[in-house]
């Protein structure tokens, strides 16, 4: 990593996270008193409107509004997420393998606004490559498609019933369905005959969903 460091987290320390990375996502970050690290996200017109919350065992994530790194014409890759916990673990562990050093990082709340997710998209290239790291949950796969569909520009509907996910593409008023159990951003692009262009990032441990529970797997101390 090339980039200067601005600042450290205790926590992330503690939790074995380069400090290299830690000053890639320190612009909207402070320690408070207590050592939580607080996230700052933002709204269109650039004001706080929620914050998501790290300590030692515990990550409570937006709800709403974006937090944006690095976003420039220059970003050759573009990796988004619902956490930055489970973003800054992700990009611990892959460090050795991807250059972070041109990428651009975009924090999204759980509302996932669209409006919020197109404006800050307009600074970038498109040629950049998009990346998501969002849980293997299937809200976490459900967020994977809709960044798919912001890339291609489509407007789908997602709704979850029972075990099923149902999608109905806007434009052409089609509704499909999927199991929730198989449903991936894979399977939809098959069903929705699109060609996959975002790359998933996924812990491939079994029963973990998140970058971030696989790190405190790794982290926690015995009691």
């Amino acid at each position: 990593m090339t980039m200067a460091l601005t600042e450290t987290f205790d926590i992330l320390s503690y939790k074995g996270v380069d400090k290299a990375i830690q000053g890639l996502f320190s612009k909207f970050a402070h320690q408070d008193q207590t050592g939580q690290i607080v996230f700052d996200f933002f709204d269109e017109q650039g004001r706080k409107v929620d914050a998501e919350i790290l300590s030692l065992y515990r990550n409570k994530q937006a709800s709403r509004g974006i937090s944006t790194l690095n976003l420039s014409e220059d970003s050759r890759a573009i990796f988004v997420s619902d956490s930055y916990a489970s973003l800054i673990c992700f990009v611990n562990q892959f460090k050795a393998r991807i250059s972070f050093d041109e990428a651009g990082f975009l924090i999204i709340g759980a509302e996932f606004d669209f409006s919020l997710l197109t404006q800050a998209l307009k600074k970038v290239s498109k040629k950049a490559k998009f990346n998501t790291v969002f849980s293997t949950s299937i809200l976490g796969r459900v967020m994977d498609c809709k960044v798919q569909d912001l890339v291609y520009d489509r407007d789908c509907q997602y709704y979850l019933s029972d075990d099923w996910v149902q999608l109905k593409n806007q434009k052409r008023n089609k509704v499909s369905k999927e199991s929730i159990f198989t449903f991936s951003l894979r399977t939809y692009c098959i069903s929705q005959a699109i060609i996959q262009t975002v790359r998933t990032f996924k812990p491939k441990q079994k029963g973990v969903e998140s970058f971030y529970q696989l790190n405190q797997l790794h982290w926690k101390s015995p009691i």
